[in-house]
């Protein structure tokens, strides 16, 4: 059957298929005319048009690049690029807009406000309007398909932003708020949205399946000369006070930026991007499947109300042709904060605990970066760090553990440390003529150096029973963790689609680790050594990685299968008594990650990857620790490792004319063998032990899914919803008996929301929650219950400078078998705001935070068994007149 210039062609070569359908309201369009042109001198190929069902079908080469045309009356014509090869190739559904619809979203003018360059989505900023002063944050939320929330939270197509870059480079590290709350909008030529590999697969093309959602602004030329700033001082009632100060200078590809923050009304906890912000890097451990986070800046919580300084200094310059390229920053971070918390566990250990804290921490932070283009094969990339810290803590506790016993503790702690860290990585990078074939060098090392005193004063009762023998200790710490790493890699490009990849790589890590716990002697000085209480271990790891990795890169799908095969040798030795511990590990660790893209705006990933955790240092030594003399945790030699396989989906669509996407995504985690805490009670004290959970096996689940879309454009109102729903099966003992702890959780968020420039703006976000805790050890103990949360903000605008504002959050959790109250807060923070000059540079703002005085600091967790409630100190109502000041002498066009 032949029919000339129509779908039905009888072609037995290889194929280009597709549907051409409206965008909007996916309609097939019968007869639209599409055409395969050379990309080199655009000669015609083939043509031919859809059939009723909007499908077409044209020849496809075996080699070249050509471009695919797609046009239909009164639509904007459509293009995508294509490759010869020797399959079939469907393009999917290609959607097409009408004229009209450009026009009416404002999208077809001088110059298109987006563009989709590749997996790159491009936005121009000039075809936004923007108020005056306006930041980088306001614009963000002005484009389709991105979302912040009052936190700074980004969120682009249906994804967390991670980095936030200006003109490619980082600009203060990885605190996408220093960008987006201080570099002005006018400033902004184009927003890049796109997903960023990591230094080493852009490199070498071996993909180890970190990506991070990134954004990139790329600023006008004119406003890369000149300099700008903003300037802000607030003072409150109960002595509350802020300042902020920015200072930026641009010339040319040099970047200076200098800024400095501090203030005491903070939120009462910093979570992990907080602490970033005040110059900390975060450390972190796994104790049963739960991370623990080591820091005093951590999301553990500030007790109090917290006073903080943060300073910055930023240099960042190109030069010879972009063949160098420098950045430079250093941070300083201090904070200090004193309170109050009570903390109760309820489960199989029933326990109350109030501490009063004082904290006293600061650091200095120095980051280097230097990329290095020898020429156009041979590349070399430096990073490097080092910091210093001084940690001083003062904590007094009064605890109660209830069993066939009460047992009480009362102890006073000071712990005075000093942490020293150094840290390298050095990637050289060379490319040959045939492209795909890379050999690449990596050497990295670090070093990290605790040094610290303290005493501990702790008194043990028994109700009955009367007190036991009292401990009075100085405490002296010292941890030395040095790290070397080498590693090298070979691509050889198999076919145009297919890579090779092979790597060794060796690890040496030394961990040097001493505690001692001195008891007073008769002249009353500490010098009685309490070997029960003290520790000297060398924990040494040597590591020999074997790597071999397949890559497929096609036009829709791409896969990267990674083999590492892992020989690690450890060597524990105690230095008191020099008997030593060899442990040896052969592990196999496969991972594999596989995209396939239905078009530009809709992809799914799927990955797997096998991962064997072994023993930390930690889990190993049996260092005996007391400064909690309620739970004495310890190590275990013994330890072997756990497997973990990990299972992860994603998909994601989104529409940038309708501001519409959806995304969906899970994860399914089995260990088998998990490293876990078991517990033992004895005479009123809880013992945790490092085991195998030998014959078990962990299991956690999650899935989560969104949808975003314009609820009444002439309204402008945009809304959300979104479902995240979680199972939880961990395995442990309690006092050797097995215990099977399980949890779900089901959450569901919608979100509505309004921003203009003028008029009313509003935000709201509901979202119910309900969990389920509980352990087959302690049925009546269930700690299941509903939870709840509104939170949002109201702005209106007098004039186009003259606003009143509000933002709220309401907070509710239901009374549950472990804990018989609720816990409810509503929080109002109510301001107004006026703008002054013809500018609007010069801003006085008016706030109350929390206007009803119902600021609670409260959470409830769940682990091993324990369901814990905790309640501390926090920044309740105050008042507070803000006046700030942007300034800038830019020669923006």
């Amino acid at each position: 059957m032949f029919m000339s210039g129509l779908y039905f062609k009888g072609y037995s070569q290889n194929v280009v298929t597709g549907k051409v359908v409206d965008a909007t309201d996916k309609k097939s369009l019968q007869n639209a005319t599409v055409m395969l042109l050379k990309t080199q001198d655009s000669t015609l190929v083939d043509y031919g048009r859809a059939d009723l069902g909007g499908k077409f079908q044209l020849k496809r080469p075996e080699s070249g690049s050509y471009l695919v045309i797609v046009s239909y009356p009164k639509y904007a014509d459509f293009y995508e690029t294509v490759t010869g090869g020797t399959t079939s190739s469907n393009l999917g559904e290609l959607g097409l807009t009408s004229v009209a619809h450009l026009i009416e979203e404002v999208v077809v003018k001088r110059r298109a406000a987006i563009t989709i360059k590749g997996d790159t989505t491009e936005y121009d900023a000039s075809q936004f309007k923007m108020e005056a002063n306006a930041k980088v944050e306001d614009l963000f939320k002005a484009l389709p398909g991105i979302t912040v929330d009052a936190s700074g939270k980004i969120t682009a197509q249906g994804k967390t932003v991670k980095k936030v870059l200006v003109d490619g480079e980082e600009f203060f590290g990885n605190d996408p708020t220093l960008v987006t709350r201080n570099l002005r909008s006018d400033m902004v030529d184009k927003v890049q949205v796109y997903e960023k590999k990591s230094d080493r697969t852009e490199r070498t093309g071996v993909d180890d399946g970190v990506r991070e959602q990134t954004i990139n602004v790329k600023l006008k030329d004119g406003a890369k000369n000149g300099f700008f700033g903003k300037a802000l001082a607030g003072g409150g009632t109960d002595k509350y006070y802020m300042g902020q100060l920015m200072f930026n200078k641009f010339k040319g590809p040099q970047k200076i930026s200098v800024y400095g923050l501090l203030g005491n009304n903070g939120t009462t906890t910093m979570n992990w991007e907080d602490a970033q912000k005040f110059g900390v890097e975060v450390d972190a451990s796994f104790e049963g499947g739960v991370m623990k986070v080591n820091d005093p800046f951590s999301g553990e919580g500030v007790t109090g109300i917290p006073r903080v300084i943060n300073t910055g200094v930023n240099f960042t310059d190109r030069w010879k042709g972009d063949r160098y390229r420098l950045n430079l920053n250093y941070k300083y971070g201090k904070i200090a904060a004193d309170g109050e918390e009570n903390t109760i566990m309820s489960g199989i250990i029933n326990s109350e605990t109030t501490k009063k804290v004082d904290t006293d921490n600061d650091q200095h932070r120095v980051n280097l970066r230097l990329e290095t283009k020898i020429d156009s094969l041979n590349e070399i990339l430096i990073t490097g760090s080092a910091s210093r810290k001084k940690l001083w803590s003062n904590t007094i506790t009064n605890s109660k553990n209830y069993a066939d016993t009460v047992t009480k503790n009362y102890s006073e702690e000071d712990i005075d440390n000093k942490v020293n860290t150094y840290d390298f990585d050095v990637l050289y990078t060379k490319k040959f003529l045939k492209k795909g074939r890379v050999f690449s060098l990596n050497a990295v090392g670090s070093k990290s150096e605790t040094v610290g005193t303290g005493t501990l004063f702790s008194e043990l009762s028994k109700e009955p029973g009367g007190k036991l023998p009292t401990t009075d200790q100085f405490k002296n710490t010292k941890q030395d963790l040095n790290k070397v790493e080498g590693r090298v890699t070979y691509t050889e490009p198999l076919t145009s689609e297919l890579n090779l990849s092979v790597a060794y790589g060796i690890v040496s890590v030394k961990n040097a680790s001493l505690l001692e716990s001195l008891n007073k002697g008769t002249s009353g000085k500490y010098d009685v050594l309490d070997p029960k209480y003290s520790s000297s271990y060398d924990f040494n790891r040597l590591s020999n990685n074997y790597d071999v990795s397949v890559a497929y890169q096609g036009e829709k799908w791409e896969a990267n299968l990674t083999n590492t095969f892992n020989d690690d040798r450890l060597k524990q030795i105690n230095n008191y008594d020099n008997r030593s511990l060899n442990r040896n590990f052969f592990t196999y660790n496969p991972r594999l990650t596989t995209t396939y893209k239905f078009s530009v705006a809709k992809a799914l990933r799927l990955s797997y990857s096998g991962q064997n955790q072994l023993p930390s240092l930690n889990q190993i030594q049996p260092i005996m620790n007391n400064s909690d003399q309620l739970n004495i945790y310890n190590g275990n030699e013994d330890l072997n490792p756990a497997f973990t396989n990990t299972f992860e989906g994603f998909y994601h669509s989104f529409n940038l004319l309708s501001n519409q996407f959806r995304y969906l995504g899970g994860t399914v985690t089995l260990t088998k063998d998990p490293i876990t805490q078991n517990i033992t009670t004895n005479n009123g004290v809880n013992y945790y032990r490092w085991d195998n959970m030998n014959g078990k096996q962990d299991f956690s689940a999650s899935m989560y899914g969104g949808y975003h879309f314009r609820l009444n454009k002439s309204l402008m109102l945009e809304n959300s919803v979104s479902l995240v729903l979680g199972v939880n099966r961990n395995n442990n003992f309690f006092n050797s008996e097995a215990n099977l702890v399980k949890s779900q959780n089901y959450t569901l968020s919608y979100e509505i929301k309004r921003e203009t420039k003028t008029g009313l703006n509003f935000v709201t976000k509901l979202s119910p929650q309900y969990r389920q805790m509980t352990s087959n050890l302690s049925p009546e103990r269930d700690n299941s219950g509903f939870v709840f949360g509104v939170s949002g903000g109201i702005e209106y605008f007098l004039s186009s400078s003259f606003k009143i504002y509000t933002n709220y959050d309401y907070s509710y959790e239901a009374p549950t078998d472990a804990f018989d109250q609720k816990l409810e807060r509503f929080l109002v923070h109510p301001g107004v705001s006026k703008k002054f000059f013809k500018n609007e540079s010069l801003m006085l703002d008016f706030t109350i935070n929390d206007v009803f005085n119902q600021n609670l600091g409260y959470s409830r967790t769940q682990s091993n068994s324990v369901f814990t409630q905790r309640r501390f100190d926090t920044i309740r109502r105050y008042y507070m007149l803000k006046l700030s000041w942007d300034f800038n002498k830019m020669f923006v066009k």
